[in-house]
């Protein structure tokens, strides 16, 4: 078989990137391990605008929201919903009021309490909080969706991908009874472990989530404070998530599950029941700066490289996703704060 690119991974980064280029007319075939490896699995697909201890705005977020709002909306996996982040201290609550005077957040900000229950009297947020215009993206449909496409087009190979197996010349790639003119690695942590762009300064970074049945009443908002709790209704949550540098694996853990469920449970002022229904963890594909690896390797003119889309994946792979297809059909110029070419190869 012969196509115009060969995808490693089927996460939001190779499924995004994969529309894209068949919304240009190139050929694709895409080798993915049933989603094994794919941090896209465990993610709730959040799109929270201020973030961090010190509640901040991602750079260029109403630009990547707008984007991502369009192109996910025509997916048919945006839903709109306002995220409730409730303040850890008066210290964090007087960086909320500030953000509110910040031209570039107001719109991001639709209010600001100040006390317990002043938004809902079952919430326990003893300092207040902000009330946030945010949504989530389905994920497990988006992914579903490009995978029974590209099923259907004969264009997907389920299996696990070693670089090894693939022949890289000076005409194209050679993999098992495919060749391509180029081949393009978006497998997440995956390439921090093996491959060609092993030398790049990823920080991955592994995450767990459950999916859980509760008697509290549902809420019209997402929940967040170091950490998150998205309502799915009719008492079922997604919560999640932490922070684990170490052991890098796809690997559930039961001290996590229950740091979890105690989390869980402080979001509330009453005694909350729960029945873990699920319980998955990933590894995030983290970068040294916080933005997506996208470019060419720097001595494999056909080898390239769309990934480290890190915690903010669903708000970057929209807009990149669309900037990267016309890197690769038009020669356009990628935005330097992303191209990896900010690397040098050791």
């Amino acid at each position: 078989m012969q196509v115009d690119f060969l995808i490693v991974g089927q996460g939001l980064a190779g499924s995004l990137l994969a529309k894209e280029l068949l919304r240009r007319g190139r050929t694709v075939h895409v080798v993915d391990d049933c989603w094994k490896s794919s941090s896209s699995q465990v993610a709730a697909g959040l799109m929270t605008p201020l973030t961090g201890r010190r509640f901040t705005l991602t750079k260029d977020y109403p630009e990547l929201f707008a984007s991502a709002k369009k192109r996910l909306t025509e997916l048919g996996v945006f839903r709109p919903i306002e995220v409730y982040r409730m303040f850890v201290d008066e210290e964090q609550r007087a960086k909320g009021l500030k953000r509110t005077e910040c031209k570039s957040c107001q719109p991001f900000i639709a209010r600001v309490t100040s006390a317990r229950g002043e938004l809902d009297a079952g919430v326990a947020d003893e300092f207040g909080g902000a009330l946030m215009n945010g949504a989530w993206v389905d994920l497990p449909k988006l992914m579903s969706d490009v995978r029974a496409e590209l099923v259907a087009a004969g264009s997907l190979t389920e299996a696990s991908f070693d670089p090894a197996d693939a022949v890289v010349t000076a005409d194209g790639v050679t993999w098992r009874t495919i060749r391509a003119g180029a081949i393009i690695y978006c497998d997440g942590y995956k390439s921090a472990l093996r491959g060609p762009f092993k030398y790049l300064p990823w920080q991955p970074a592994k995450g767990e989530a459950l999916t859980l049945r509760s008697d509290v009443t549902d809420k019209p908002f997402i929940l967040n404070r170091e950490g998150w709790a998205l309502p799915l209704g009719q008492g079922v949550w997604r919560t999640g998530t932490n922070w684990q540098w170490d052991q890098l694996d796809e690997a559930p853990t039961e001290p996590q599950k229950e740091k979890l469920i105690r989390r869980f449970r402080s979001y509330f002022g009453q005694e909350v029941q729960v029945d873990v229904t699920a319980h998955v963890a990933g590894v995030r594909p983290c970068t040294s700066d916080n933005h997506p690896f996208m470019g060419t390797h720097p001595t494999q003119p056909r080898t390239h490289l769309f990934g480290g889309l890190g915690p903010r994946g669903t708000v970057w792979a929209p807009l990149m996703a669309d900037e990267m297809a016309d890197y690769l059909c038009a020669g356009k110029a990628l935005r330097k704060e992303c191209d990896l070419a900010r690397f040098p190869a050791a």
